[in-house]
Formats: structure tokens, sequence, C-alpha cells
């Protein structure tokens, strides 16, 4: 309705023809905005009364309505993801009714202007009223959860103010509702930001909301759960499926009822209690994710922590390790863990990463129920750096067990990645840097994403042999070996589409012809080979790959003494 208003009111009566000025006149407007926009007595020309809106939103969304009723819609400061929706749904509103006024005469934009008055007006409402904050909080999952869905974050939130209203006359404490409002209102800022940066942009509010449930409630309350309320004795809360909100509804509700048996004979918080003690943490989490997403993009931040979060958001495995992390950040934050201990630990997840689903190709679930336990016992134990980093070695080398003979893997081409490989040569390749093979790395992401298409695997014995004039048995091994990791090294696109299916002795120098070779590759890897082998087949390919085995089994060690001189190389420009 104030979008129609305001385009009205842009109009210059004076300027339209006469037929449309009487049409402009008999529009219904000062009767609209006094119906549904702001209150006909309270207006600015009663002294000593400001404006008063029809309509009066919550908090800090209020403050955003009213710049929009009051045509500051562009100066506004947006927030939360509240605030930018409405912001998005005036202008929106703005936007088609501008198409609209362009597109037809003026005398039937305005012809348009009255219908949709009048079909506005003609709208039925039905008015709910309540006699306090609990019948409001109880009636809202019910009335909103129609078409799209409440997420479980909105339905908590419902239902936490909903128990601290019929909870806070029995017990005494400080905690209200406004207060459970503000800090979700903390949680929807911090998601503001969580949903425009590339790295969590595709971690819903659900999901944040889950991974704080496996890492902070306390295991007792699943177990109690699972076995008495649904009948089940298998590991779904475990493993934080989604019916962890009935869970809390559970929890929260034994709490309130004072339950006297199993985990609550000596549970340490009351209902009020938990609630304050589950909705700080709640703040906590999301705005660690926060923290975490936007790490780096500022002029204040760890280069070596960073470098750590851009390389485990990279290998984009991070599922399992979600609760870990932020638990971690949540005892960073504490004080409970030293900046080098949390530096150690993300190295270690990094290992966990690329060891257990980079190379040793398990499934993605594989030490799911591991990791989510480890989380629990940061969280809930205050176990220190020693200990994680002692249950973390445990869990890779439980799951992970064959690193080095999954790297031999002969067909290794075909069985990993591309991403995978090409972070494994990455990595390699900033280690013959620094070894002094010069030159400036390139990006991080370009390279095992293939931004662009700017990136290759070469295979340096070509995969077809039309070329090569081997023997029988030659043939017989090219095939077996040709998908080796020895056989493979890194390209920029345009060069190793030059050299597809060129004999190695044709593609290593070819100054003469002044043509790309690997002797002026961009990359360190490549001009290696050229160098050291001047001849390429089974014994060569065998050699590189115990030269690559013996990089990764440091750079990727379960000891950090061993591993950190190599994983700690970054970048030039991170340095």
């Amino acid at each position: 309705m104030k979008a129609i208003i305001s385009g009205y009111e842009s109009i210059n009566p004076e300027e339209l023809p006469e037929e449309a000025k009487k049409g402009y006149e008999k529009l219904p407007v000062q009767d609209s905005r006094e119906l549904f926009v702001q209150d006909s007595v309270m207006d600015s020309t009663n002294e000593g009364y400001e404006v008063r809106n029809k309509v009066k939103l919550q908090q800090e969304d209020n403050q955003i309505f009213k710049k929009i009723l009051t045509d500051n819609a562009e100066t506004a400061t947006k927030s939360t993801p509240s605030q930018e929706r409405l912001v998005d749904a005036y202008q929106f509103y703005e936007e088609r009714l501008e198409r609209l006024r362009n597109k037809k005469s003026r005398l039937d934009y305005l012809d348009q202007i009255g219908r949709l008055l009048s079909g506005i007006q003609s709208l039925q409402f039905m008015l709910y009223t309540i006699d306090n904050q609990a019948q409001a909080t109880l009636i809202f999952e019910s009335v909103n959860d129609r078409g799209k869905g409440l997420s479980n974050l909105d339905k908590t939130k419902s239902f936490l103010m909903h128990k601290v209203y019929l909870t806070r006359s029995s017990e005494s404490s400080e905690v209200t509702i406004n207060e459970v409002q503000m800090r979700f209102g903390e949680v929807y800022r911090s998601l503001q930001t969580i949903d425009t940066q590339d790295r969590t942009s595709g971690i819903s509010e659900d999901r944040i909301q889950r991974y704080h449930y496996i890492a902070t409630i306390d295991k007792s309350v699943n177990k109690r759960y699972t076995k008495g309320e649904t009948g089940r004795h298998n590991y779904t809360l475990s493993s934080g499926a989604t019916v962890y909100l009935d869970a809390l509804k559970w929890h929260f509700t034994q709490l309130h009822n004072e339950a006297e048996s199993g985990p609550y004979e000596s549970y340490p918080r009351n209902c009020i209690d938990e609630i304050d003690w589950y909705t700080d943490g709640l703040k906590r989490y999301y705005s660690h994710m926060d923290a975490i997403g936007t790490y780096g993009d500022g002029s204040d931040y760890d280069s070596e922590i960073n470098w750590e979060l851009k390389k485990l958001f990279t290998l984009g495995r991070l599922g399992n390790f979600y609760p870990l992390l932020l638990a971690l950040w949540d005892e960073y934050e504490a004080d409970r863990l030293t900046r080098d201990e949390l530096y150690e630990i993300l190295q270690l997840i990094e290992v966990a990463s690329f060891r257990i689903y980079s190379i040793a190709d398990r499934r993605s679930d594989t030490g799911e129920s591991k990791f989510y336990r480890l989380a629990n016992n940061v969280a809930t134990n205050n176990r220190d750096a020693d200990w994680i980093i002692s249950k973390l070695q445990s869990h890779i080398e439980s799951i992970e067990y064959d690193f080095t003979d999954s790297l031999r893997n002969p067909n290794a081409y075909d069985r990993f990645r591309y991403k995978d490989i090409r972070y494994l040569f990455y990595s390699y390749d900033l280690y013959l840097r620094q070894e002094g093979m010069g030159g400036a790395a390139p990006s991080l992401v370009k390279a095992v994403e293939n931004a662009d298409n700017d990136y290759t695997i070469e295979h340096i014995w070509p995969q077809n042999t039309s070329r090569l004039e081997l023997t029988e048995e030659e043939e017989r091994t090219h095939d077996e070996i040709k998908h080796s990791l020895g056989n493979l090294t890194l390209a920029v696109d345009s060069r190793g589409a030059a050299w597809s299916n060129l004999p190695y002795d044709v593609k290593r120098n070819r100054v003469k012809e002044n043509k790309p070779d690997y002797m002026n590759s961009d990359f360190p890897m490549t001009r290696n080979i050229s160098r050291e082998y001047g001849t390429w087949g089974q014994k060569q390919i065998e050699s590189r790959l115990k030269k690559l085995i013996k990089y990764a089994e440091k750079r990727w060690s379960l000891d950090a003494s061993e591993r950190e001189p190599y994983a700690s190389i970054k970048p030039s420009e991170l340095e």
C-alpha cells in the first residue's frame, strides 16, 4: 500500500490531461493511507505527537519498517534477513508499479492504481486478540507455518519463548522473553553475513543449529530421548539428524516438569537456566560461523590461521568437521585454547580431510560419529589440546590406514577427484618453489577448482600411444600405469591442449620451435621433470611416484614436527 501511495504522490496533477486529472482526484488514496498505513488522528500535524504507523513490528524490524513508510528505505541499514526482506518487498512493488507506469498511458495507470486500491480495501482481515505473551508465542508456530514452512530455528525460538513465559513465575531468573528474542536477533544478524560468504553460503540456518546441538547437548539427553520416547536403538540423534528439534522440545519440557529420573536427578540447570545457557551458546556458535566465513577479509587476522581455513574450505569436505570446528573456535574465543594449539588442530583437520576423503576415498559419512563425539567432548568436557590432538590422530589412523597404498594406485587419475589431484600437486608445487624452483604460485582456489578452466592435469606419457612406437610389452605396461600419479603433472590448459599425445622427448624441450614445452612450464613440478629426466617410461614414472609419495607422507603426516614445515608453506600473496 505504501508503494502505491508513493507512486501516486510522485505524479504532478497539473501535468495531467483533464480526464486523467479527474481520475487522479477521485482515487481514495487518503482513505487508504488512514486505513492501512498511518493513524488518522496521530500525525505530524498534531503538536507533541509523532506519526503513528498502523502496524508495529518487533524491535529492530520496526525501525526499518518506519523508514520504508517515511520514504527512507534507501538509507536503511539492514543487519538481519527479515530487515533485508522488508526492504526487498517494498522495492519489488515500487519497481513493478514503475514498470506499469512506463508501460501504460497516465489514464490507464491511474485506473490500475484505483483497481489495486479497491481490491486491497475489499480484503477481509481476521483479528486474533490475545491476553498475554504466552498465547502469542504459542500461536506463532500454528499460524505462521503455512506455505513456506518455518525453519527449525524459528520453531525453537517460539517454543523457548513460550517456555520462558510458563516457567518464569516459578523460578527466579533474570532471563526474559525479550532476552531470548534479542539473542535470536543476534543469530539472524550472523546469518545475514553467513548467507553472503562464499565459504558458508550453502550452510542453512538449521544445519548450524544442528551442529550446535551435536557439539553442546549432553549425550544423556540423546540416550534418554531415543530410548524412552522413540523406542529406537540407533544413532539417529547422535548423527545430528533433523529429529534434534523433537529432542530439544522433550528436554526442555522434562526440565520444566521437573523430571526426577535418569540424568535429571543431578542435572545442573533448571529449565529457565537451561534456556539461558542454550540460547547464549546458540548465539555464540552462529557468531563463530560468521567469523570463520569472513576470516581473512579484514586487516586484523592471523595469516597462518587464515591459510589453514583457506585450505579446509578449498578441500570442501567439512560436513563431518563443522561441529568440531565450531567447538574449537568457541574454546579459542574463551581463551581455553591458545593460538598455536588452534593452529595445530586446524592443520590436523586438514590432514584428516585429505587423507580420509580425498585419497583413501572413504564415503562421506565415514567417521562421522567419531568426529561428532569428539566435538561433543571438546564442548562439554573441557578437553585440553593434547587430548584433542591425540584423539584426532587416533581417528585418522582407525579410518584411513592405507594412505601410501592409495597414492600408489596405478589408476589414480580415474579414482581420485581431479580437484584432489590438483590440490596434491598444488601443494607439491608450493614446496618446490620454496626449494628454489622460483616463480609465483597460482591461486589455491583457481588451481584446485580449475576456475576459468585455466589448468589441466597432463599425462606425461600420453594416453594415446599412436605416436610412441611401443612394443607389445611396452603397450601393456603403458596401459597399466598411464594413470599413475607418477605420470601426471599440472599444465596451463592451452599448453596441455597443444601437447596432446605428443611424445615426451618432443614436448620436453621445444625452444627451437618457439612452442610451449615442459622446460618453460608455469609449474616448477613440470619444469623439474624436464630437467631431471631425459626420457620417459615405466622407470621414470616409478621414480617420480616415489618422490611424490615421500613428499605426501611428510606433508600429511600425523606428526606435527614432520608435517608443519611442509603444510605451513603459503603462496606469496598470503605471506
